[in-house]
């Protein structure tokens, strides 16, 4: 898992790095990995040009690189266009390049309300590492998504996230200055024991100068906190800050599913 410093509108620039990280940590032989919300731009607020079709370059390019060092990859997510409506999707591509799917993100984030269609369905793949279900963002503070997972039995669940800072100051009130990072571990227990599933949040890591349609620029940081928890609720891994860093997880998926209710 990779919380991820994003190179600003720059999906070049991503690609490569993804690829030097994946190369650097190759001898680890991982058998996933994960890369969090909107990796290859950073958030779009506007700059939707950049939204990708399923046959484009960018997919392919993702694809041979899953191939070329035979890893699965969860490239993070990126705006998708589909028959001219726009989402902020993910994937899931096997180690031999194969591209299992997209996900669309259902509970959309501010300004991405303005641009962005809402996915209306929670995805799991049967994969050769399990069922793994992904969801973005905001769909880790809904309980509906949550328990659509329930039906699938899935063994992980993997949230990517641009969790920031600044998301606080969407408050009405005055709240605590660590409630972003409360509310990302207490969620996260809850959904791996109401699945008795794995839970991944993979946040990126440290900030982004944000360019407005409006011209203004401004800042997002995140607040990190990437981590895995276990079917018990148990945080097995987590980030050490809020800068890039990558955690290397093993799992035990004989532990999933430990009650039938």
């Amino acid at each position: 898992m990779v919380q991820y410093k994003i190179d600003y509108l720059k999906i070049k620039s991503n690609l490569l790095k993804f690829e030097r990280l994946i190369k650097k940590y190759r001898f680890f032989k991982p058998d996933l990995v994960v890369f969090p919300e909107y990796a290859l731009t950073g958030p779009l607020y506007g700059h939707y040009d950049l939204a990708l079709s399923q046959n484009d370059q960018v997919v392919e390019d993702l694809k041979e690189l899953a191939r070329r060092y035979g890893v699965n990859i969860i490239p993070g997510s990126l705006g998708r266009i589909d028959n001219g409506r726009k989402f902020n999707s993910t994937c899931f591509i096997d180690g031999y390049g194969k591209l299992e799917g997209f996900y669309d993100k259902q509970k959309l984030w501010s300004s991405e309300k303005k641009f962005l269609v809402p996915g209306s369905e929670s995805m799991v793949w049967n994969t050769k590492l399990g069922r793994i279900g992904i969801q973005i963002c905001a769909d880790l503070i809904s309980p509906q998504v949550s328990a659509d997972y329930l039906k699938s039995k899935p063994e992980i669940i993997i949230n990517l996230a641009m969790w920031s800072k600044e998301d606080v100051k969407a408050a009405k009130k005055k709240v605590v200055t660590n409630l972003e990072i409360n509310q990302t571990e207490v969620l996260a227990k809850a959904r791996a024991l109401e699945n008795r599933a794995y839970f991944v949040f993979c946040n990126y890591g440290g900030g982004v100068e944000i360019k407005a349609r409006s011209g203004r620029f401004y800042e997002e940081n995140s607040v990190g906190n990437s981590m895995v928890v276990s079917p018990y609720g148990e945080i097995i891994a987590k980030a050490m800050g809020e800068n890039e860093e990558v955690l290397m997880v093993e799992i035990d998926l004989a532990k999933c599913h430990w009650a039938d209710y």
